[in-house]
């Protein structure tokens, strides 16, 4: 998408914004044990991730021998969102990303605030709002919200407001899309007089 949206940075103004999801809305705060098909580097649906992140330089390293629980990674998301019009929020999702499908790391509250610190996010009011039930309920509520919208895999793209695909796309596929979708649902500028 990244690509695309670098091809066409001249004809469209692009602002990504990242919602909560839960693929397993189940997992225990401490993480979940990867089955071993997830752990086999013979998986053809492994195969298929490492293969789709290389084409765009992603390293899928599949180090963590579990699926954490993603309620505080997306409640660090959520806090991004909200802080500067949201432009720290893409960064802080590469950045979890990373930690996860390349480092390994199980995305702890250290790591969580690690990445908030290397996106220049205050870290003490980040460690409060992690650890706020309150957010975490709101949190938790909006991801289920998603689903119960029929969202089920991730990840799942809106342009200007319409839920288009899911799943890893071709550059080419994003640069049509976008295309598309404006010719059909033009985003309405205010006009001021």
């Amino acid at each position: 998408m990244e690509q695309a949206m670098e091809l066409l940075k001249d004809k469209y103004e692009f602002t990504i914004r990242w919602e909560p999801f839960f693929l397993r809305p189940d997992t225990p705060p401490e993480g979940r044990p990867k089955p071993a098909a997830y752990m086999d580097p013979s998986n053809p649906r492994l195969q298929h991730l490492i293969n789709a992140g290389a084409a765009v330089g992603l390293i899928f390293a599949n180090k963590s021998p579990i699926f954490p629980s993603t309620l505080k990674p997306h409640a660090l998301l959520e806090y991004a969102k909200d802080k500067n019009g949201g432009i720290y929020q893409n960064d802080v999702a590469e950045k979890l990303f990373k930690k996860y499908f390349t480092d390994g790391d199980v995305l702890g509250e250290e790591t969580l605030l690690g990445v908030a610190d290397e996106a220049g996010l205050d870290r003490s009011e980040v460690s409060s709002y992690l650890n706020d039930k309150d957010t975490l309920r709101k949190v938790f509520t909006t991801a289920t919200q998603w689903s119960s919208q029929g969202i089920s895999g991730v990840p799942t793209f809106y342009f200007n407001g319409k839920q288009v695909f899911s799943g890893a796309q071709e550059t080419d596929t994003f640069v049509k899309m976008f295309d598309v979708i404006n010719e059909r649902f033009p985003l309405q500028t205010e006009s001021k007089n």
